[in-house]
């Protein structure tokens, strides 16, 4: 039962959210492969993009805007 919970966990993990399906914060930290507070970090410091849209006081951008950052370079391409 284990091995089918660790299954399950693993392909919850690596599910990509559609094109311009927004996602959170956290979601956002997890496609660039950081962790939240350094997520949270670059944001501060405007080296991430500015949100898409905002749902009272949560932040959300598109997928397709943090892919663009990514492919873009993330934080290197800035420079």
């Amino acid at each position: 039962m284990t091995t089918q919970m660790a299954a399950d966990a693993e392909q919850t993990a690596t599910v990509e959210p559609e094109h311009n399906e927004y996602v959170t914060r956290r979601e956002a930290a997890s496609l660039c492969r950081v962790p939240l507070s350094t997520f949270d970090s670059l944001r501060r410091q405007n080296r991430f993009p500015f949100p898409d849209a905002h749902m009272g006081k949560h932040m959300l951008w598109r997928a397709s805007t943090v892919t663009a950052f990514l492919d873009a370079g993330g934080t290197r391409g800035a420079h």
